[in-house]
C-alpha cells in the first residue's frame, strides 16, 4: 500500500521534534517524489541523509513508513526525493493510539474555563461539571490553549458523554472544523508529550 500521487503526507522530523505536511509527486520503483513543506520554511530544513517518518491515510485507515531524504530534484518546481519502502516496511498504525496523549491542557467553551484529559489530533477528552447543560451530537466551538503556542480555535461535535460521581463529567469531542496549521500544531505537541514521556520511561 503506496501513497499515490497528490495524496497528503505528514513528516515527522524525530531529530528534530517536528512535524510537517507535504504531498506526493510522483512514485517510481525506487523512490518517490515529495514536495516542500506546507506549513514550515524548507530552508535546511530536508538536508541529505535526513531520517523522517512518512504516514499517510487511505479509506480512514492510517500507515507510516520510515525512509531517508536522497537529495533534491529541481524542475519547474524543487522536489525532495526519499527512498521508496518495500510494501512489507509499510505499517498500518492506529490514530488515536499514535497521536492521543493524556494531558491537562485549558480550553474555554461558550466562556466557560475547562481542561483537557487528554487530546489529539481528531479531538480531545475534557471534564466539567453537571452545570453545563451538554448533550451527545450537540456541535460546540472554543478555543485551546496549548502553551508556548498561539490560542487555537476550533468547532466540534460531541461523540460521547461519561457520568462520573463528585459531580463530574468526562465529554469526548471531536474535531470538525480546525485550520490546518493549528493541526499541525496539536500534532507537534502530541508527538513532543509522547518523546517526553518515552524519555522518562
Amino acid at each position: 500500500m503506496y501513497p499515490k500521487v497528490n495524496q497528503k503526507i505528514v513528516i515527522e522530523i524525530p531529530d528534530k521534534d517536528l512535524i510537517c505536511h507535504s504531498m506526493v509527486a510522483e512514485v517510481s520503483d525506487d523512490e518517490i517524489l515529495i514536495s516542500q513543506p506546507m506549513d514550515q520554511d524548507p530552508v535546511g530544513l530536508f538536508p541529505e541523509g535526513t531520517s523522517i517518518a512518512v504516514s499517510f491515510t487511505v479509506d480512514d485507515n492510517k500507515y507510516q513508513f520510515k525512509t531517508k531524504i536522497l537529495g533534491r530534484k529541481r524542475e519547474r518546481i524543487s522536489l525532495f526525493r526519499i527512498t521508496k519502502p518495500q510494501e512489507n516496511q509499510i505499517q498500518k498504525i492506529q490514530l488515536r493510539e499514535n497521536f492521543r496523549v493524556e494531558t491537562t491542557i485549558r480550553l474555554k467553551i461558550d466562556e466557560m474555563e475547562l481542561h483537557t484529559i487528554n487530546i489529539s489530533a481528531g479531538g480531545l477528552l475534557f471534564s466539567c461539571t453537571f452545570e453545563m447543560d451538554l448533550k451527545e451530537g450537540e456541535e460546540l466551538s472554543g478555543t485551546i490553549f496549548i502553551p508556548d503556542s498561539s490560542p487555537i480555535s476550533f468547532k466540534g461535535v460531541i461523540k460521547r458523554i461519561r457520568v462520573l460521581e463528585n459531580n463530574v463529567k468526562h465529554v469526548a469531542m471531536q474535531f470538525t472544523v480546525l485550520d490546518r496549521k493549528d493541526e499541525s500544531k496539536i500534532v507537534q505537541f502530541c508527538f513532543q508529550k509522547q518523546r517526553q514521556m518515552r524519555m522518562k520511561r
